[in-house]
C-alpha cells in the first residue's frame, strides 16, 4: 500500500507547474520534449549506440603519471584526438579549451584513476555544437567498451555547500564550507571544493567554465561503497557555470552529481547509468530543466539505483543532518524517465533487486518536480 501511496503522490507533483524560477522556462506541455513537428533537441549530437561508434586513434598523449598537467591556458584542438591518462588537473588558474568536434579518449588500464578534474579558480571550456560535439570516451575498440573504463570529468567551485567545521576525512577538510570531493585522495588540496580555507572565498557566482554539446562515455569507477567517481561531478560549482546539452552514458557510479553549489544545467541525457542518474547533495540549490533518463533493464547498482537521489548530508543523523544548511533542494521542471520496467510481461521478472525509486529522498532533503512524465520504477517516492 506504501508504495502504490506514494506512486499516487507522484503523479500529483510531477503534474504542477514551477512559476517562481527565473531560469526555468515556461512550457507548454510535460516531459524533455515538445510535441511534433518540432525536433527533438537531442537530434545531431547526442549518441544512443555509443559501443559501436569508431573513435579516431589518439595521436596526442597527456599522462599525469609522466607529470602532464594543465597549468596554462591550453587549447586541444579538434585535428588531434587525445588520450589521457591519470589525473589530469586543470590548476592554477588555468582555462583548458576544447575545441568543437575533438575526442578525447580515457585510458582503461588505469581505470577510476584517469580524470580531468578542474580545481577551484580554473576552467574548462568545452563548447561543441550539435553538429561537432566534444566526446568523452573509452579508448577501448568499438564492441569491447564497459562502464568504468575511465573515471570522468570532475569541476571543483567555491560556491556553497553545507559541510561543517566539525567534519574531516572522507567528506571534509575540516574547514567551514570546505569539502573534499569523492574517490580523490584526501590529502591533496587541489581535490577541494568549497570556499573558507587560504585563498578561497565563497563566490556562489563563480564560473567554472562551459559544458555544451558534451559527451561522456563509459565512465564512473567504484573505489569502494560511498566512495566512487561519477560520470561528471559538481563540487560547490557556481551558478555561472554553464552546462547544457550533455550526454553521460553506461556510467559505473552516478551519472551526474552534485555535492552543493548552486549552477543550473538544461538538455541533459543519462544512458544506462548503474547507479543514480542526478544525485544531489550536501546544500545543492540549482535547477535541472529537459531531461531525458532511459536505464538498462540489465544493470543496476548494490546501493540501490534511482533516477533521482538527493541527501541532505550523507554521512548521517549522527553529525546533525537535519540542521545543515542550505537544504537540498533541487528544482526539477520537463523530465521523461523511462525506468527498467520497459515492457511489464517481458522484462519484470529480470529486473534487478537494487532497482529502487524514480526519487529517492533522503535525510532533511526536499526536491521540486514539476512537469515531468516517469515510467518504470516499481517505487515512486521512496524515504
Amino acid at each position: 500500500m506504501k508504495k502504490i501511496l506514494a506512486s499516487i503522490i507522484l503523479l500529483l507533483v510531477f503534474y504542477t507547474t514551477n512559476a517562481q524560477n527565473a531560469f526555468l522556462q515556461q512550457v507548454p506541455y510535460r516531459g524533455a520534449f515538445a510535441p511534433a513537428p518540432a525536433s527533438p533537441w537531442t537530434t545531431g549530437w547526442a549518441n544512443f549506440d555509443p559501443q559501436n561508434t569508431v573513435y579516431p586513434t589518439p595521436n596526442v598523449t597527456f599522462d599525469a603519471t609522466q607529470g602532464d598537467t594543465i597549468k596554462l591556458n591550453t587549447t586541444w584542438t579538434s585535428n588531434n584526438t587525445y588520450l589521457i591518462k591519470g589525473l589530469i588537473y586543470v590548476k592554477d588558474g588555468a582555462t583548458l579549451t576544447i575545441q568543437p568536434g575533438t575526442v578525447i579518449r580515457g585510458a582503461v588500464a588505469t581505470g577510476g584513476n584517469t580524470c580531468i578534474v578542474v580545481t577551484r579558480g580554473s576552467k574548462i571550456v568545452a563548447e561543441g555544437t550539435a553538429t561537432r560535439p566534444i566526446v568523452f570516451t573509452s579508448n577501448a575498440a568499438a564492441g569491447s567498451r564497459q562502464r568504468g573504463d575511465w573515471g570522468g570529468i570532475i569541476i571543483l567551485g567555491q560556491g556553497k555547500n553545507n559541510i561543517s567545521a566539525a567534519i574531516t576525512g572522507a567528506t571534509g577538510a575540516g574547514v567551514a564550507g570546505v569539502m573534499i570531493v569523492e574517490g580523490l585522495n584526501t590529502s591533496n588540496p587541489l581535490n577541494r571544493h568549497g570556499a573558507g580555507d587560504a585563498g578561497f572565498t565563497l563566490n556562489e557566482d563563480d564560473s567554472s567554465g562551459v559544458l555544451k554539446f558534451v559527451r561522456v562515455e563509459y565512465p564512473g569507477y567504484i573505489f569502494s561503497t560511498d566512495n566512487e567517481v561519477n560520470g561528471i561531478t559538481f563540487g560547490s560549482v557556481g551558478r555561472k557555470t554553464v552546462v547544457d546539452y550533455v550526454q553521460v552514458s553506461y556510467s559505473d557510479d552516478d551519472a551526474l552529481e552534485w555535492f552543493g553549489g548552486n549552477m543550473n544545467i538544461s538538455h541533459a541525457v543519462t544512458l544506462g547509468t548503474r547507479d543514480d542518474d542526478f544525485d544531489t547533495d550536501y546544500g545543492y540549490t540549482g535547477s535541472q530543466q529537459f531531461g531525458l533518463i532511459i536505464r538498462d533493464p540489465g544493470r543496476a547498482d548494490a546501493s540501490r539505483s534511482n533516477a533521482f537521489e538527493s541527501d541532505n548530508e550523507a554521512g548521517g543523523a549522527t553529525r546533525a543532518a537535519l540542521t545543515f544548511t542550505p537544504k537540498t533542494n533541487p528544482q526539477v521542471s520537463n523530465f521523461t524517465v523511462i525506468g527498467p520496467w520497459q515492457n511489464d510481461k517481458i522484462l519484470r521478472p529480470t529486473i534487478p533487486g537494487d532497482y529502487q525509486s524514480i526519487t529517492e529522498l533522503k535525510r532533511n532533503t526536499e526536491i521540486d518536480i514539476a512537469n515531468s512524465v516517469m515510467i518504470g520504477f516499481q517505487v515512486g517516492i521512496g524515504y
